[in-house]
């Protein structure tokens, strides 16, 4: 099994919860993050938050509570950075990487970083069709749409790193999650008890 797995394809088609259910209790072992949807109490979509694996630290990114979208780049280059850099966890969740994260120079640099440490990293990776969604949905320019082009591509031709393309609820996928995990995350923390 390769060190980096990322699932990619269309919106809802289980790739989150793959990599949860992979994971299972070894989720609070894992550094990185998690995007996780905030509802109303009517189940509307109002916002996207960051949060790491533990659910102890979280901030919002995205909110469309107000009459167009609010971003806040500064939860990818505060509170993102910071979960990315942490070296004590034996492997990233990196649930999801490919939006607006791309544009902020603080978070790709320890993205950059923790690839180069080697770290074993399972995640999601935002496909083109979404990533220009993003564009029309928050005016984003030309330049997110290279940078995403730009990561998808380095993903694909990195020998560390397998980019599985999912199917709607695609069992490959999580038999992929779960031989990764088998092999990163519970095999790793074995050997270190």
């Amino acid at each position: 099994m390769k060190r980096r797995l990322f699932l990619t394809g269309p919106i809802g088609c289980g790739k989150s919860t793959a990599i949860s259910q992979a994971l299972g209790d070894a989720v609070c072992r894992g550094g990185g993050f998690f995007t996780r949807r905030r509802l109303d109490e009517q189940g509307r979509l109002t916002g996207f938050i960051l949060e790491s694996p533990d659910g102890s630290r979280k901030e919002a990114f995205l909110d469309f509570t107000g009459e167009g979208p609010r971003m806040n780049s500064g939860a990818f280059s505060g509170l993102g950075r910071e979960l990315l850099a942490d070296t004590s966890a034996p492997f990233l969740i990196l649930d999801e990487i490919g939006g607006m994260e791309l544009l902020c120079p603080a978070f790709m640099e320890a993205l950059e970083d923790a690839f180069a440490r080697g770290i074993p990293c399972i995640g999601v990776m935002k496909g083109s069709g979404p990533a220009g969604a993003l564009v029309k949905a928050l005016g984003l320019t030309q330049t997110y749409l290279q940078a995403a082009d730009r990561l998808r591509s380095r993903l694909r031709n990195d020998p560390d790193t397998l980019l599985y393309s999912c199917g709607q609820f695609d069992e490959h996928a999580l038999t992929l999650a779960r031989q990764w995990v088998q092999e990163y995350a519970y095999d790793q923390f074995l050997r270190s008890v």
